[in-house]
């Protein structure tokens, strides 16, 4: 019996984690055929066609949901016989909409039940039902692990991905992991272990999957202890997602001592609105916030990246756009402005009635009582600028110039999206030497003779030449 296991990732250069825990403790053999949604479809369904395969299994996520739709009809169509197993977010709490399309659905945690669906197929015996609901691993080092010298080789060119523990400490109810009975970990000698397989060939990137890597702060700073004695001169960069109140001094440094670039956090804020805070589940000290991701900014050795959330209960535009000036003002690396989705089996689907919402993949909000959808899209506008002036790291210090001295953070971001706006510009495709451009005929026309021209010109041309440019932006410039 061939199966096959399409590991459909949202780009080239990930690598879902998912097939490879099901099939490293599956008995049967399986081949994981790695593509994307952004491939061609037709040439997908040829090298499918082709390995002529008995089952086919996919892992379904908001990322590639749509994909999957568009190809499981023709999948059925040119392989009638193969039968189709799905898992996944996007299938477990939408079962009836797939019936008629697969064969099977594990809802669950599937690292154990997948194998022996495949030899109960082999053997013909139907011992399993079309619907499969499975809890949760109580012992997460029973599972064998996934990580293989060939999965680490795959590092060279894409992300690769781990996880130390399932669950989240949270219960936001936006989350899916929300639903989840706590944290289950993986022991230490277990990650340990793992964490030496994946860095037997010196990947570029090992991103942890768990929702909340410093959930036990102690747990968390052996880890980055490890890490940091045995890998600090490997190149690897290693990606956590933190809560960003659940650090202790002593974790501060410990990672105050990490080689440059050896760490980058993924920190969720969310929101600096209190209700909405209440409102979702989500406790947060959040002057203890602030302290430690100010520290965390000016120890200056690790990429630090932070989210919002918009769309949120209770959060208005105004009550935005104070706590994005008040995130924005400790000027970490990256600050990510999302929207908020309401996803199926979260706790806050529930409550979809009080959100207008988007009814295809990722289900994003529109509006709700809070904030109409003229400002969702005001906030939409401000996200791009956001990501073309600060998030691409090209402006450093032509921000650090401009805000908040003469623009407070959320008014800069706005007004220079209407300005491409009325000026029918688009960010797409654009050189860097017309972003300079833009941005210098922008502070021009809003601040007059208020900064000094030299000054402005010869602070974007110094952020041109240290993104890399050769030449200089405006060539008299010294």
């Amino acid at each position: 019996m061939k199966t096959l296991f399409l590991s459909i990732n949202s780009q080239y250069i990930h690598t879902l984690l998912a097939p490879r825990y099901l099939v490293s403790n599956s008995e049967e053999l399986v081949e994981i055929l790695e593509t994307n949604v952004n491939i061609n479809l037709d040439k997908l369904i040829e090298e499918i066609v082709i390995k002529k395969p008995d089952v086919i299994a996919i892992s379904c996520y908001i990322f590639n949901i749509k994909f999957v739709r568009i190809l499981l009809p023709i999948l059925k169509e040119k392989l009638p016989d193969c039968k189709i197993i799905m898992g996944g977010y996007e299938v477990a709490f939408d079962e009836d909409r797939y019936l008629n399309m697969v064969d099977y659905i594990i809802k669950g945690e599937g690292d154990f039940v997948f194998g022996q669906l495949l030899t109960s197929i082999k053997l013909g015996d139907k011992k399993f039902d079309k619907i499969i609901e499975v809890g949760t691993v109580k012992n997460l080092d029973d599972i064998i692990t996934p990580y293989t010298k060939e999965y680490s080789l795959l590092g060279k060119t894409k992300i690769l991905y781990m996880e130390t523990t399932r669950g989240c400490p949270f219960h936001c109810s936006y989350c899916m992991s929300a639903n989840t009975n706590g944290v289950r970990s993986f022991s230490l000698e277990r990650v340990i272990s793992d964490l030496d397989i994946l860095m037997s060939e010196n990947p570029k990137q090992i991103k942890m999957v768990d929702r909340t890597f410093n959930y036990n702060i102690k747990r968390a700073t052996e880890i980055f202890r490890y890490i940091i004695d045995k890998f600090g001169s490997s190149g690897t960069n290693f990606h956590f997602e933190m809560a960003p109140e659940l650090f202790n001094d002593e974790m501060l440094d410990v990672v105050k001592s990490a080689p440059m670039g050896l760490f980058q956090f993924e920190i969720g804020v969310q929101s600096y609105n209190k209700d909405t805070l209440k409102a979702v589940c989500r406790v947060a000290n959040l002057d203890r916030i602030d302290y430690n991701l100010k520290n965390l900014v000016e120890m200056g050795n690790m990429h630090i990246h932070t989210d919002l959330i918009a769309g949120l209960p209770f959060e208005s535009l105004e009550s935005f756009k104070k706590g994005f000036d008040r995130l924005f003002l400790i000027f970490t690396d990256c600050v990510q402005l999302g929207f908020l989705k309401i996803l199926k089996g979260s706790v806050i689907y529930d409550e979809r009635s009080d959100f207008v919402i988007n009814d295809k993949p990722p289900y994003q909000v529109i509006s709700n009582d809070y904030i109409t959808k003229e400002e969702m899209e005001e906030l939409m506008q401000m996200e791009q600028m956001l990501g073309l002036y600060y998030n691409s790291r090209r402006f450093v210090d032509t921000m650090r110039l401009l805000i908040p001295k003469y623009f407070p953070p959320y008014q800069f971001f706005y007004e220079i999206s209407k300005y491409f706006e009325e000026n029918n510009l688009t960010k797409r495709g654009m050189s860097a030497y017309y972003q300079c451009e833009h941005l210098y005929n922008f502070v021009r026309k809003s601040l007059g003779d208020n900064l000094d021209d030299n000054l402005l010109m010869n602070t974007i041309n110094n952020d041109y030449r240290n993104s890399g440019n050769t030449r200089k932006w405006r060539r008299h410039l010294d």
